[in-house]
């Protein structure tokens, strides 16, 4: 066992300190743009997915000259542990301009309910200071903004493009709190929506299109068309998103216009996949760090892809959350033996 390994065993919080912990980023928050802004040289980091240790590795990484000098990354965060939510909100407080923290879909209150999340404060907390912190993190949730700018010249959301973006304005204009996404077709597709499958149609259709997105039930898929027509309309050279597992890590679309970024390597342990992270230099020129897998179980892709209908009972979400809370159980007893 590492070093790493023992401390995120023996993390134990008290619910006064991720209640103030919450309020304080919130503030924050509340003071940002719904669409942040980041000069380089920076890393663009994807879905972290509860993956404690990953994330500390992540955050150790060797750095160039240039980076180490000012380092600043961007965070697209999915998927709880408390560990990790913590510890991303505690480095926004102390560094609020070194890191950007963009909501993720799993920043909803219904899909951090079903897949996870709330169960796991519980577990850890007990049932009524559990709900009580998990009440506050939504709150804190509805105000992270949506998008950020690199370098006046890279996009970066969560999910990817929408039919109501026309410009970087209709970002900037969308009012938080926002409690349901559902409620903005633009919010909700900066989370949710997805390139269309490779190999399709759609993805070589010379005209943008914007289709119902069918994996997801909510949302929308764009084609390559669409990820052109976007960059010329918003003056940008490319578009990050996060969203979905990729084996390697990260994968193009678009001749490269669009790149999905994936940072959690040997996704629940289960999943023989990469990581990956995107570098911007100060030149605007970008790099991509792979994170090694370990041996991992090979399984069907499609178990990996959070849904936003059908909850709280569709078979991946219970999936999911039953693998996050025997983690969560199995770190509570630990610690509860070492007391």
């Amino acid at each position: 066992m590492t070093g790493i390994e023992e401390n995120w065993i023996k993390q134990t919080y008290e619910k006064w300190e991720l209640v103030h912990l919450a309020e304080m980023v919130r503030e924050i928050f509340r003071d940002e743009s719904t669409l942040e802004t980041m000069s380089p040289p920076c890393t663009i980091v994807g879905d972290i997915h509860g993956q404690y240790v990953d994330l500390v590795r992540l955050l150790n990484m060797r750095l160039t000259k240039e980076e180490t000098k000012q380092k600043k990354t961007g965070f697209s965060s999915n998927r709880h542990s408390i560990e990790c939510i913590a510890l991303m909100f505690a480095l926004k407080i102390h560094y609020p301009k070194n890191y950007i923290l963009l909501r993720g879909n799993h920043e909803t209150r219904a899909i951090n309910f079903a897949y996870g999340f709330k169960e796991e404060l519980t577990i850890k907390l007990g049932e009524a200071d559990g709900a009580e912190v998990w009440e506050k993190f939504n709150e804190t949730f509805s105000y992270m903004p949506l998008a950020a700018l690199v370098g006046g010249k890279i996009l970066c959301m969560h999910g990817g493009l929408s039919p109501d973006l026309n410009s970087l304005d209709d970002i900037k204009k969308i009012v938080r709190p926002i409690v349901d996404v559902a409620t903005n077709r633009l919010a909700q597709d900066l989370l949710w929506s997805d390139p269309t499958p490779d190999q399709t149609l759609a993805t070589l259709h010379k005209d943008p299109l914007y289709n119902k997105n069918g994996v997801r039930g909510l949302s929308c898929t764009f084609n390559e068309a669409a990820v052109r027509e976007t960059c010329k309309k918003l003056k940008i050279l490319k578009i990050v998103r996060a969203h979905q597992m990729v084996p390697d890590g990260f994968k193009f679309f678009a001749d490269r216009q669009l790149i999905t970024i994936f940072s959690a390597p040997r996704y629940m342990n289960e999943t023989d996949n990469r990581g990956a992270v995107l570098t911007v230099r100060t030149d605007g020129k970008v790099g991509i760090i792979q994170m090694k897998n370990t041996k991992g179980m090979k399984q069907n892709v499609d178990d990996e892809i959070t849904r936003g209908d059908d909850l709280p009972t569709n078979q991946s979400a219970k999936k999911k959350s039953e693998s996050m809370l025997k983690t969560a159980q199995s770190s509570s007893s630990k610690s509860k033996t070492q007391e």
